[in-house]
């Protein structure tokens, strides 16, 4: 199936480049780091929470660094590409855009792994840490890497050159912390939701504010993608 072949040929690409390796040498320090820190007396909670929150605020650069060369870096040969495998142009996005994903989910669920065995173990000091506040936690988090991969990957198709692509998605992300917090629309800033990650985790939530801000995340998220298939279906390549 031409669509998987793309897949698992960008995914052994990710794999392989330096920025994942790199990446995946820091997060295994950053671990270790936040398990050290909680083994001396600092909660849990506060621990998972800086450990999750570095995804969207500390790692976000590496995750666009990841996706946002994925269909701009095949620019001058992407229509050979298409053509040779006979996969649609739908089907090209869709295979550019689950290979970084795939990967960026993986390094996150890898990297909060170990601690929360610890935590279940109870190898971890625990103050008040609710299990459900604990996987809307992982959730939130996951659909914030989820969005802005997709955001990633649809500045990439709008866009020929890597590094435009890349600069662009950084003033979005980042601009989007303090803009969407001016707005009114906190549920949606990746800051705000970091900052009340401890709080989450130890219960401290609306189910039904959580709710809305996973729906936010995957309407944006469809949007980005939608908008991308349909402007690289009507590109000239």
């Amino acid at each position: 199936m031409p669509f998987l072949g793309i897949l698992q040929a960008d995914l052994n690409k990710l794999i392989r480049s330096w920025v994942v390796r790199i990446w995946a040498g820091l997060l295994a320090v950053f671990v270790v780091v936040t398990l050290v820190g909680s083994a001396g007396g600092t909660f849990a909670a506060e621990s998972l929470a800086n450990l999750l929150g570095s995804f969207p605020l500390l790692w976000s650069t590496l995750v666009i660094a990841v996706s946002a060369g994925s269909v701009s870096s095949e620019a001058g040969v992407v229509a050979d590409s298409i053509l040779s495998k006979a996969v649609t142009r739908y089907e090209y996005i869709l295979a550019k855009l689950f290979a970084p994903l795939i990967v960026v989910l993986g390094l996150y669920l890898l990297a909060i792994a170990l601690p929360l065995y610890l935590v279940a173990r109870g190898a971890l000091p625990v103050e008040e840490l609710d299990s459900a506040g604990l996987a809307w936690g992982v959730g939130l988090v996951a659909a914030i890497l989820f969005t802005l991969t997709a955001l990633s990957v649809a500045f990439s198709a709008l866009f020929n050159r890597t590094l435009v692509a890349v600069i662009v998605v950084l003033i979005l992300w980042y601009g989007a912390g303090i803009g969407l917090a001016a707005l009114g629309a906190e549920i949606l800033s990746p800051v705000f939701i970091v900052e009340q990650l401890p709080a989450i985790m130890q219960g401290d939530y609306e189910s039904g504010e959580l709710w809305r801000t996973l729906a936010g995340f995957g309407i944006i998220a469809s949007v980005l993608i939608v908008t991308a298939g349909a402007h690289f279906s009507a590109k000239d390549l």
